[in-house]
């Protein structure tokens, strides 16, 4: 069994899944994006636990999603006759549902494991299913089959088909608690569905602008990433899965990263929907702490709580063997100075096109702290947007968003709080800033910015330096940075972040600042630059998988693995205008 280049994302805004393109669920955490995985084997091939509809003789199959869904269609045809398998999990619910129109019989294996594998279920089969039982815990996963059915020899295996047959996973915290649920009869299943399909449809948003299908797709991935109760918005939906398979660079990134979830805000925000942007700024200025460093992590859990540390899972094998499996994240302890100005930018451009004064005064308090705590402590050496591990110094990226989250401060006290002795403070302290930069600049000896202070080479964080506003693109000092940029960091189309840290060589590019590059390239006017390297934004967007674009890859031997679906890859996520 050779490991998936690509799964179907399934998601309801509360926790998501993976589905292979032969019909097997393994990746799902219940009940939360950030919880234990029931289904795991894209992890492990023996311990992980999956759930696998296939049809019993030899099969080729094909994936697409349903139209303008987070519902993952997958067809198999057979020499005896084919049949069609419909994955998605209803909002609201935690469950699955797989719903199977077949003229050929398939079968069902079901085998869900606890706490990332580490325990097995205690199985109890009943006349409609199976009860799977946490061996040490209330937990409990409830497998209910409607329609033609017969239970095999084997304890986790079912025969299905031919016909329709609904097939609904159902998980409870504690199976006392939660039975009445657990067993009720599933009525209106083909309403269920339906829901579904038009919760998705209806979140779209109009659009005429060129590749359409990357911008729904794009925004379905946003979406299905962003925990409904409270608008937090993940990086990603899964853990472990590594940049490069065996090198050791793989980590849990099911979290609200202040950076990355600012970005996919201001996506949405471009993209318009200032509703969805102002509940995740909302959420992100409730973290806010009063004492110390505002933003007292780089992420937050999607409940709002820091996450603390990182332990390793060392009972899987990993994703084609890259040990360890990481849960949770050592950079939850770093310093990051870049964050604090990410979101900031991000309430800007909310109050740039909102004018929404009375949210800007219900939370001055918090951005009033954001922008003072900068203002004091700018120069305090930090990991830097890339998360360097040990090798804290004062980045040229992190400066950078100190600098704007000063003037986005001076912008509001000014424009929206009419406080103007506030603003010609912060203002003040920007300039500072800004001549620092410079003066790095001038004592580096180079003609070009370089990653810090200590360090001599570029990085692709900047680029982001004018679309900022902190220079303009056609700035001396930028421009023979961006040569160098070119020189050293762009290959075929696509930007690398840079080309070596502590932990070795960077073998393949970073997605998101392909379109960094873009954006510069159309504030220059020559977006078909050097050596066709206008194109870094298109091939980006098309750089996914089977079934079109917006569809991350997960791994192969060319390309980063590192988190799927990976929300940096859509192509609407442009940020900084």
């Amino acid at each position: 069994m050779s490991q998936p280049l690509f799964y179907g994302f399934l998601s309801n805004s509360y926790t998501s899944a993976l589905v292979s393109p032969d019909g097997v669920i393994e990746w799902l955490p219940f009940p939360r994006f950030d919880s234990d995985a029931i289904f795991c084997r894209m992890l492990d091939k023996t311990r992980g636990g999956f759930f696998s509809i296939q049809p019993r003789d030899d099969f080729e199959s094909e994936q697409v999603y349903g139209e303008n869904t987070n519902i993952v269609v997958t067809t198999f045809h057979t020499e005896q006759g084919q049949a069609q398998l419909r994955d998605f999990l209803p909002i609201g619910r935690a469950a699955l549902w797989r719903v199977v129109d077949a003229d050929i019989p398939l079968t069902l294996i079901c085998r869900p494991t606890f706490s990332f594998g580490a325990a097995g279920s205690a199985y109890e089969i009943v006349d409609d299913g199976a009860i799977f039982r946490h061996p040490a815990g209330p937990e409990v996963v409830v497998l209910t089959i409607q329609g033609p059915m017969k239970k095999l020899a084997r304890r986790d295996h079912w025969e299905i088909g031919p016909g329709q047959v609904v097939v609904v996973l159902r998980y409870g915290q504690d199976y006392e608690r939660d039975r009445i649920w657990l067993q009720e009869p599933l009525a209106h299943a083909p309403n269920v569905e339906d829901a579904t399909r038009k919760f998705w449809q209806r979140s779209l948003l109009p659009y005429d602008g060129p590749h359409p299908e990357a911008f729904n797709r794009s925004m379905l991935v946003i979406r299905g990433l962003m925990y409904r109760t409270n608008g937090a918005l993940l990086a990603a939906a899964t853990t472990s899965l590594p940049e490069a398979v065996g090198a050791g660079r793989q980590w849990d990134y099911r979290f609200v990263w202040v950076r990355d979830a600012s970005y996919a805000a201001e996506a949405l925000l471009l993209a318009g929907d200032p509703v969805a942007c102002r509940r995740f700024i909302e959420f992100m200025l409730n973290t806010v702490d009063l004492v110390g460093k505002p933003l007292a992590a780089p992420f937050y859990r999607v409940d709002g709580t820091r996450s603390q540390g990182e332990r390793e899972l060392l009972w899987l094998a990993g994703y084609k063997n890259s040990r360890p499996v990481r849960v949770g994240n050592a950079a939850s302890d770093q310093i990051q100075m870049d964050i604090e100005g990410d979101l900031l930018w991000v309430v800007l451009l909310y109050w740039r096109q909102t004018h929404d004064q009375t949210f800007i005064k219900e939370y001055w308090w918090a951005i009033l702290t954001l922008v003072s705590w900068v203002a004091e402590y700018w120069k305090t050496p930090d990991a830097s947007l890339w998360e360097f591990r040990d090798e804290d110094d004062l980045y040229t990226h992190s400066q950078l968003m100190c600098w704007v989250a000063l003037k986005v401060g001076e912008t509001l006290a000014k424009e929206a709080m009419q406080d103007l002795v506030t603003a010609k403070t912060w203002g003040q302290v920007a300039e500072r800033v800004a001549n620092s930069l410079w003066q790095d600049v001038k004592e580096s000896g180079l003609p070009y910015f370089t990653q810090g202070k200590h360090h001599r080479h570029v990085d692709a964080a900047l680029l982001t330096m004018p679309l900022y506003g902190f220079v303009g693109v056609d700035d001396p000092v930028f421009a023979r940075t961006l040569e160098h940029i070119e020189a050293t960091l762009l290959h075929q189309d696509f930007v690398y972040r840079y080309r070596e840290d502590n932990m070795g060589p960077v073998l393949y590019p970073f997605t998101l600042a392909g379109f960094w590059l873009a954006r510069v390239y159309l504030r220059k006017g020559n977006l078909e630059a050097r050596s066709g390297s206008g194109q870094c934004g298109g091939r980006s967007i098309w750089a996914g998988n089977d079934s079109g674009p917006g569809r991350s890859w997960v791994c192969s031997r060319k390309r980063n693995c590192r988190r799927f679906p990976d929300r940096n890859v859509c192509g609407i996520e442009t940020p900084c205008r």
